[in-house]
């Protein structure tokens, strides 16, 4: 038994130098020159050393098992530790999801402040809007004021007695092409301008015809019965003196019937009417004055473009004036 136990031994120790010899020289190998080798080196040989002889002394296996034994009930004394490995994380990190409630507040907080938002650009539109629509109310009513004002001036124009029928027929021409006025009121301002244009042209057709027949009653113009000297300083002297012989009496009623009619022309302008009687006297005068320049007898009708009388004209003339004075009293459109 003890030379088992020795073979045994020794086999050991064999394989502990066989062992360590390799690992010297491998430690050799991998650092031949560091200081740090050598030194452990040194200490695995006095090691290996120190176990060859305690295994030939038979204590090499006593202290092992008492090394273990001791390791052991140190290792059952402490507290087991584990220690767990981390897991390997994720290459990135999920976005945390917000609590229910905290995204349902902050959506509400966001759609009230986009309602109210929406509520003070509602409220700023309709004070613009309402602005624009004041604007124009008063704007539509200075028109219409300003238009009211252009009515009663021209108006007042017709009514004026010093306004004359050309005038008249120009303020009822601009009244009926005023805005604002209702059917009827355009209607009778049409029907008035009209009138007044008919009534003007009568008025010239007249002037016309006195015109010209003034201009065929002519009068015969008779010499100076002075010579002219040869001697200018004589014919300056004779110039200073006239001696013609007197018109005859035709002459002078010629001359008197044109003058009348050219200040019958002229009253016409004016509208001062000449008298029933006066008229007559000179329309019968020029009546036959122009029979007797045209060789006709006293039956024969003669067209001289003249009236009987003005009784007519005036009429018409009293007409549009009064249409004008009653027309505030009449229906009224926007005006």
């Amino acid at each position: 038994m003890e030379n088992e136990k020795d073979m045994s031994e020794k086999k050991s120790e064999a394989e502990i130098v066989i062992s360590a010899a390799p690992s010297e020289a491998t430690a050799s190998e991998d650092k031949p020159s560091g200081g740090l080798a050598r030194f452990a080196g040194f200490i695995i040989l006095v090691l290996i050393i120190i176990g060859g002889g305690l295994a030939a002394n038979g204590q090499l296996m006593p202290l092992l098992e008492s090394l273990q034994a001791k390791f052991a009930s140190q290792q059952s004394s402490e507290p087991e530790v584990v220690v767990s490995e981390p897991e390997n994380a994720p290459l990135y990190q999920p976005a945390p999801q917000p609590e229910p409630e905290v995204v349902a507040a902050s959506s509400k907080a966001a759609a009230s402040a986009e309602a109210e938002a929406l509520v003070s650009t509602i409220e700023q539109l309709r004070s613009e809007l309402q602005s624009m629509e004041a604007s124009q109310r008063s704007l539509q009513h200075g028109l219409i004021e300003q238009q009211r004002m252009n009515l009663q001036v021209r108006l007042r124009w017709i009514t004026d007695p010093a306004s004359r029928a050309p005038q008249i027929q120009l303020a009822w021409e601009e009244i009926s092409l005023l805005p604002g006025l209702s059917s009827e009121q355009r209607s009778q301002a049409e029907s008035m301008q009209s009138l007044a244009r008919a009534t003007v042209q009568s008025l010239r057709d007249w002037q016309a015809s006195l015109q010209k027949w003034a201009d065929t009653l002519t009068t015969p113009v008779h010499e100076d019965i002075i010579p002219t000297p040869e001697h200018p300083w004589l014919a300056w002297i004779t110039g200073q003196f006239h001696l013609r012989q007197a018109p005859t009496q035709e002459a002078r009623r010629l001359g008197s019937l044109r003058e009348r009619l050219l200040d019958a022309s002229r009253s016409l302008t004016l509208e001062k009417w000449p008298s029933d009687g006066e008229w007559q006297s000179l329309h019968a005068e020029l009546l036959l004055q122009v029979k007797a320049m045209h060789g006709q007898s006293s039956e024969t009708a003669t067209d001289l473009g003249l009236p009987e009388n003005f009784a007519a004209i005036r009429k018409d003339l009293h007409t549009l004036r009064e249409s004008a004075r009653l027309w505030p009293q009449a229906p009224q459109g926007e005006y």
